[in-house]
């Protein structure tokens, strides 16, 4: 299993685009991994995992494209996770190679209301929207895969997602949320030890409640708790991204904070193997 996290930054990207504060600031100065996007990550080739306004330039930069892509799932309804007129590319004259089935949709009721704005008939965009996911449903994908969508500490009907792909290996995509509510860490508790795991880490170093989002703190303290239930062992392979400017650690900063306690800390464009 390949997961590619194309971005890693909050809802304005690192730096803020209206911003010269010294998070910002420094970031423009380093590059490199301080420099961050909008989230979205792809799951091997098929598999896309919310898609901003931002997934083109990701393309680009990372020499991909998304000509394999079977399903898209989206985790909630927030701007920097769907922009719904961004899915018009997969169709003509945008693409001259438009997939050979329609690009199965998965997403919450908010979610699918808005795409359902924008495409009144789907299939005339290459696109087959499914009924909106409901927690703790698992659904299935045209790969076999199976999505369980999971209670989020965030907006209202946001998810995070326990996908399990159809040769057994597992990701935990966790964010956006703060600390997981009891149904989700009971959930992931019940299933086998997963592949990967991926955190919130919004706040960074800000002291914070670690509700909504999560900082470092939080991240910590959540990769412990799948720990000891189960859900994460030794060989899971624990990231976390999308982080805010207003967190203030660098990359770099952050590498260290989190290295004593086995967690990786992601850039734009990292590939994760399992």
């Amino acid at each position: 299993m390949e997961l590619t996290i194309f971005g890693t930054a909050a809802a304005e990207g690192w730096p803020a685009p209206f911003c010269r504060c010294p998070a910002c600031q420094e970031a423009r100065r380093r590059g490199g991994p301080n420099l961050r996007a909008r989230s979205g990550a792809l799951l091997d080739s098929d598999l896309k995992i919310d898609f901003s306004a931002d997934t083109v330039m990701q393309m680009l930069r990372t020499g991909r494209d998304l000509a394999d892509v079977r399903a898209i799932v989206f985790t909630h309804q927030h701007s920097d996770h769907i922009v719904p007129t961004e899915l018009e590319w997969a169709s003509g004259p945008f693409t001259n190679t438009p997939p050979a089935q329609p690009i199965a949709v998965f997403g919450n009721a908010q979610v699918m209301q808005m795409l359902a704005q924008v495409f009144p008939e789907p299939a005339k965009a290459n696109l087959d929207f499914r009924p909106p996911l409901e927690a703790l449903v698992p659904v299935t994908t045209p790969m076999g895969d199976l999505i369980l969508p999971l209670p989020a500490d965030h907006a209202p009907g946001a998810f995070v997602l326990r996908i399990t792909r159809n040769d057994g290996k597992s990701l935990f995509y966790g964010h956006d949320s703060g600390l997981y509510p009891e149904a989700t860490l009971v959930a992931l508790a019940g299933g086998s030890p997963l592949d990967i795991a991926v955190f919130d880490c919004t706040y960074g170093g800000a002291k914070s409640s670690n509700r909504g989002h999560m900082g470092v703190d939080g991240v910590i303290q959540m990769a412990q708790t799948l720990r000891e239930c189960g859900a994460a062992t030794a060989a899971t392979k624990l990231i976390a991204t999308h982080f805010s400017h207003n967190g203030g650690l660098m990359h770099e900063e952050l590498v260290e904070a989190f290295l004593p306690h086995g967690i990786a800390v992601a850039y734009d464009g990292i590939v994760v193997r399992a």
